[in-house]
C-alpha cells in the first residue's frame, strides 16, 4: 500500500511538471559526461606589443606602434626567438637576394616585397608577424575568423571535422581547418600561394607549404601563437617561430591600410612605368615544386 502511494504521488508530480512546461519544450536531461567540449575564450582585438602605453594621447588609435610613432614614442624593438631555418640552394638564393645589404635584425626594405609595393595580399603567417597589423579573432561553434586589419585579410577556419579539398586551389590565406585541444585552437593550413614571403624577413616558400599555429590565451591580455611551418620544398626540416600580441582595448577604430591606392597616386604601383625592384628576375623553385 505504501509504494502504491508513493508511486501515484512521483505520477501526480510528474503530470504536474510536464504541464507547467512551455509547449514544444521538452524536460532536460541530464548532462552526459564527455559530451561537450568547454571551448576557450580566443575572442578579442589583438595587437604586436610596442612597448608604448595607451594614455590619454593615444587613446583613440587603432594601431598602438603607429600612433606612438607619429607622437614620438619610440616603440621598445620586437624579441626575435626563431631560428633562422635551413634552405635548399633555389631558396637561399632568393632570400640572399632580398637580404642584401639589410643588416641581420632588419627586415628588408618595403619596396622589396611583393605583398607591400606589390600590392599583393600577404600570406597567413606574415600577416601575423606584421607589427602595424591588428588581428581580430571571432569565434563560433562550426567557424573561427581571423579578420585582419591589413588589405581587410579574412581567414576563415572551419571546426565541423572536414578535411582539406582534394584538389585544392591555392588561395592567398591558403585553406585552414581546425580543432581544440584542451585551452588551445590548433590550425592547420595548406593551399598557399608561393608568390609572397612566409615572413616579414623575407624567406620563400613554395605552395607545397604547410602551416601548424597553436593559439591559446597564457593570460586575460595575452596571446600567444605558436607556428610551425613545413616544406621540404622549400627548407631542410620544419622551421618554428613564436609570437605573443597584446589585447587591444575595446574602442579604437581599427583603421583600413590603404598602402596600393596611395603607390597608386605616386605612380609606383606595379600597373605603372615604374619598375620595382622585387620584380627583379630571382631564383625559381625546381619544376613541380
Amino acid at each position: 500500500m505504501r509504494i502504491g502511494v508513493i508511486g501515484l504521488i512521483g505520477w501526480t508530480v510528474g503530470v504536474a511538471v510536464a504541464l507547467l512546461l512551455p509547449p514544444g519544450l521538452p524536460a532536460q536531461a541530464a548532462p552526459q559526461a564527455g559530451a561537450a567540449q568547454a571551448i576557450p575564450d580566443l575572442s578579442g582585438r589583438w595587437e604586436a606589443l610596442g612597448g608604448i602605453a595607451r594614455n590619454a594621447d593615444n587613446a583613440i588609435c587603432g594601431i598602438l606602434p603607429v600612433c606612438g610613432a607619429l607622437l614620438g614614442q619610440k616603440p621598445e624593438p620586437i624579441p626575435d626567438t626563431s631560428e633562422e631555418p635551413e634552405m635548399l640552394p633555389w631558396a637561399e638564393a632568393q632570400y640572399k637576394s632580398v637580404r642584401e645589404g639589410v643588416a641581420p635584425a632588419a627586415n628588408p626594405p618595403e619596396e622589396l616585397n611583393p605583398s607591400w609595393n606589390g600590392c599583393i595580399p600577404e600570406g597567413p603567417v606574415q600577416g601575423l608577424q606584421r607589427r602595424f597589423t591588428v588581428l581580430e579573432l571571432r569565434q563560433f561553434p562550426d567557424m573561427v575568423l581571423l579578420l585582419y586589419s591589413a588589405d581587410h585579410g579574412v581567414r576563415r577556419v572551419y571546426m565541423d571535422g572536414r578535411k582539406h579539398p582534394a584538389n585544392l586551389q591555392p588561395a592567398w590565406m591558403g585553406h585552414s581547418i581546425g580543432r581544440y585541444e584542451g585551452d588551445t585552437l590548433v590550425i592547420e593550413t595548406t593551399g598557399i600561394k608561393g608568390k609572397a614571403w612566409l615572413d616579414t624577413k623575407g624567406h620563400p616558400h613554395s605552395e607545397a607549404l604547410r602551416v601548424e599555429e597553436r593559439i591559446r590565451r597564457v593570460q586575460p591580455e595575452r596571446l600567444e601563437v605558436d607556428v610551425t611551418t613545413a616544406t621540404p620544398q622549400t627548407y631542410t626540416k620544419p622551421w618554428k617561430l613564436k609570437m605573443v600580441k597584446g589585447l587591444q582595448a575595446p574602442g579604437p577604430q581599427l583603421w583600413d591600410a590603404s598602402e596600393c591606392e596611395e603607390m597608386l597616386q605616386m605612380g609606383t604601383h606595379y600597373s605603372t612605368e615604374s619598375p620595382l625592384q622585387f620584380q627583379k628576375e630571382q631564383a625559381a623553385p625546381p619544376v613541380g615544386y
